[in-house]
């Protein structure tokens, strides 16, 4: 009775030791068997982005500041491109440089004001410069970059500018 008991216990015991060899084994070399996605090269045939996120399929990750700084809008300044970025400003700017881009939004009386956008300073920035601001943010600003995608920047770009001419 006694070795029927050793017994049992020997082959509970050896395959109780297996398994947990194999979960062990899995995961240690899980990571190696996963498959891999780089930034900016997904297969957007096997990968779909889930609904609501912003596709980066405008070419761009993270670009230096000094890079942008240097850019030219490749939006040119339509009217169609100047109401998007209306639309655009209005949901996203309004709240802090208010409507006519004066920097006396509603929120502004509880934050550090922002700057008027049609002020010779910030009109006489680089259209990368604001588009860089926009999509990333600055000392207190947010950065919008995930909210709205690049080509949408461009059409905020246009719109700032335009603040001037009314």
């Amino acid at each position: 009775m006694k070795w029927v008991f050793l017994v049992c216990l020997l082959v509970v015991g050896g395959a109780g030791g297996t398994m947990g060899a194999i979960v062990g084994y899995r995961w240690l070399t899980s990571m190696q068997a996963d498959v891999k996605v780089v930034p900016g090269e997904a297969d957007l045939v096997r990968f779909t982005a889930p609904a609501g996120t912003v596709p980066r399929s405008d070419g761009e990750l993270l670009i230096a500041r000094e890079i942008y700084s240097t850019r030219k809008s490749p939006v040119p300044s339509s009217p169609e491109s100047v109401a998007r970025g209306q639309s655009l400003y209005r949901i996203y700017c309004t709240p802090c440089h208010g409507a006519g881009g004066k920097g006396d939004g509603p929120v502004t009386p509880r934050f550090i004001p922002p700057p008027d956008l049609t002020s010779a300073q910030i009109q006489g920035r680089t259209d990368g410069h604001i588009a860089y601001y926009i999509g990333y943010g600055g000392a207190i600003m947010p950065a919008y970059g995930e909210a709205i995608s690049v080509g949408e920047r461009w059409d905020l770009v246009n719109y700032v500018r335009a603040l001037v001419k009314r």
